[in-house]
């Protein structure tokens, strides 16, 4: 099975009620949750809801490393055949749809690109500014563009780092892709879509309640960490790193960091719309979980 949807919208409580009522296990595909030093900021589940039932591919993997589609998808493999071994249901949990798609669709055979060129590109890229490092890119070879956003400039970066590694654009190196590795599982695909306004709310609530559980402290542990490591991405992470700084207040960072979050939900819902192709969606599970645990269970008998 599979749980998606925005952050915030109740996906981790939700498989953990189905748990309850199947041998599960649940595997993680959420970008931020597999690093081990951002528990509180990157909302993993509570130590209490992990020994109800088994959690795997949380807070796997130190914030120094940097995870990919790739390297998870190797994990969530082994973790899936050891889930089916035990005669256990995989139940995967997350909001990063690359994670998932490249999961089900089958790997992508375009390489990765070198911590060389990648640090290459950027700091082109710095020094350029985005409107020129695009015209840069362009003027190489119009395929280097093909397809990406002038304000992505992390596709631009994979891009021309993916250049400069192969002599290939990734438009080409995609042309090109088989994805061989497709899993021939059958998937039951759920998407929770609660209200806008609700997941507003529940962003807003979500923070304070990590600030109350010692977020502040938490990201100190990231002081000393590389600013283009993935998990300096993470929401509020250099916000409330500001704020242990003194460079701005608790409140200013608490504004940025829901709104960025709200952002990056709707950009979610947008993804999950058109590119994951939903066999149960939930508009608002609390209302009555155990109906819709039900609903999905039987679904999942139908097509096994």
């Amino acid at each position: 099975m599979v749980v998606a949807g925005p952050t915030a919208s109740g996906k981790s409580e939700f498989a953990l009620s189905l748990c309850k009522k199947i041998k599960g296990v649940i595997i993680n595909f959420d970008s931020m949750q597999v690093y081990k030093e951002l528990r509180i900021l990157s909302a993993r589940p509570e130590k209490s809801e992990e020994k109800i039932v088994d959690h795997k591919l949380y807070g796997y993997m130190s914030g120094k490393n940097r995870c990919s589609a790739f390297m998870w998808c190797e994990s969530a493999l082994c973790e899936i055949n050891a889930a089916l071994k035990k005669s256990s249901i995989p139940i995967l949990v997350g909001g990063t749809g690359l994670y998932v798609k490249s999961l089900i669709d089958g790997i992508s055979d375009v390489p990765i690109s070198s911590e060389e060129h990648r640090k290459e590109a950027e700091h082109i890229l710095d020094n350029d500014g985005v409107d020129h490092f695009y015209s840069r890119l362009k003027n190489l070879n119009e395929k280097l563009v093909h397809n990406i956003s002038i304000n992505d400039k992390q596709r631009l970066i994979r891009s021309y780092s993916v250049w400069l590694e192969t002599g290939k654009s990734l438009f080409e190196w995609r042309l090109s892709d088989k994805r061989s590795n497709k899993i021939p599982n059958t998937f039951v695909k759920i998407k929770l879509s609660p209200d806008r306004k609700l997941l507003r709310r529940n962003i807003r609530y979500r923070f304070y309640n990590m600030i109350e559980q010692g977020a502040l402290k938490e990201v100190q542990n990231l002081e000393s960490f590389d600013e283009s490591l993935p998990i300096m991405k993470a929401h509020g992470a250099r916000e409330l790193l500001s704020v242990t700084r003194n460079e701005i207040s608790l409140d200013e960072a608490a504004e940025i960091t829901i709104n960025h979050t709200n952002q990056y939900a709707k950009r979610q819902e947008t993804w999950f719309k058109h590119q994951y192709d939903t066999d149960y969606e939930i508009v608002n599970f609390s209302d009555n979980i155990d109906k819709y645990c039900s609903n999905v269970l039987s679904l999942y008998k139908k097509l096994y």
